[in-house]
């Protein structure tokens, strides 16, 4: 990190170690006085992708329907910010999830509204239809963070996991792009590059976070593969790790690559997790994704999701995915976030966050330490 960068970065930081105060004391005394940090807001949406670990590579008919349709439409986006804002104030993360996000005609706007407010706007893209004119925009319009989804620099790898003709140049480039265009504007904005990993290509993450992992503002996330419902048995073969010490070895040089100062963004319980996980269920069988029995050690702190994160998933607002909703974004007009968040609902659903021991391993799911926190944010900011 460059010195120059750290006033920057600390006056854009101060909001959120303000919301993570707020969290700490919620979460020790009787008195709740927490915001989210993060609002994630998931919804059906087209993608120009069929990556084969996500539904979008394999559902079909009335299934693939659902997937790129919901309640949660275009227009109430700009709703939900401004309700954002007002419960949260400045200094929070928007995380949008809903197909291929550069394929929408609305996303520029969502992200103009969102620094107008003081938010900061994020998404994760495939890259395979950035040019300069967009890339040029997003900087310009203040897009705060941009994941982008890498499984490896071979296009022979990445290209099984990922299917897009000559998709691996395409995500590389976008990357390029991105970089450069911050450069020629001098304004900030930050990429975190994200590996899901797999049995086809697990030490490639190796080297993604050699290429990328030293550049200013970029992170590198490593991912465990996880199946889905209904996913075809021979992609679960393909992509489940089978060799648990094969995935000792990567987490231990991943643990090498952050002692040598590269950014990755993964903490040791997590991945003491991929490991536990995967010995728990080498074959991906027992479990998937969304339904899971594996519990934390019982060593682990409780659970404080419910605390700083914010969901509207399809329109339903959640503390976490993993537990019942606190409203209905959709069909509640009446109320609005702030009020569904010191609800009386959602007082007994948070209670119930806190005792859940559910073994999370999804980057965005997963609690995290606030000087991990921290460290991440002096990276990205």
């Amino acid at each position: 990190m460059k010195l120059t960068a750290l006033p920057r970065k600390v006056a854009r930081g101060l909001p959120y170690l303000g919301k993570e105060l707020r969290a700490i004391a919620s979460d020790r005394t009787p008195f709740f006085m927490a915001v989210p940090r993060a609002v994630h807001i998931w919804r059906g949406a087209p993608c120009n992708a069929k990556c084969i670990m996500c539904t979008y590579g394999y559902f079909k008919g009335d299934k693939y329907r659902e997937l790129i349709s919901s309640p949660f439409t275009d227009e109430m986006m700009l709703r939900a910010l401004r309700e954002i804002h007002e419960l949260c104030g400045r200094g929070t993360l928007v995380s949008y999830m809903g197909g291929e996000p550069t394929t929408s005609r609305h996303v520029l706007e969502w992200i103009e509204l969102a620094g107008e407010l003081g938010l900061d706007f994020r998404f994760t893209t495939n890259g395979y239809i950035m040019n300069e004119e967009m890339a040029q925009r997003f900087v310009t319009a203040g897009l705060f963070n941009l994941g982008v989804s890498l499984e490896s620099l071979d296009p022979k790898i990445n290209e099984i996991i990922r299917p897009y003709k000559d998709g691996t140049a395409k995500t590389l480039r976008c990357i390029e792009l991105l970089l450069q265009e911050r450069g020629r504007q001098k304004k900030h904005i930050s990429l975190n590059i994200k590996t899901v990993l797999t049995d086809i290509n697990l030490e490639s993450f190796l080297d993604i976070a050699k290429r990328f992992g030293k550049i200013e503002g970029v992170i590198c996330t490593p991912q465990m593969f996880e199946p889905l419902e209904d996913m075809p048995s021979a992609t679960k073969e393909l992509l489940c790790i089978k060799d648990t010490e094969r995935l000792r070895r990567v987490t231990d040089q991943i643990r090498e690559l952050k002692r040598q100062g590269y950014a990755v963004h993964a903490t040791e319980q997590a991945l003491q997790e991929m490991v536990r996980q995967n010995l728990a269920d080498k074959n991906g069988k027992a479990s998937t994704m969304h339904k899971k029995q594996i519990e934390m050690n019982p060593s682990e702190p409780e659970c404080n999701i419910g605390t700083d994160n914010l969901w509207i998933e399809h329109g339903l607002v959640e503390l976490c995915p993993y537990h019942a909703p606190i409203g209905n974004f959709v069909k509640e007009t009446n109320l609005t976030l702030k009020q569904m968040w010191y609800s009386e609902s959602a007082r007994r659903i948070r209670a119930q966050t806190r005792a859940c021991r559910r073994l999370c391993t999804i980057s965005c799911l997963r609690r995290t330490p606030i000087l991990h926190k921290i460290s991440t944010f002096l990276k990205i900011a």
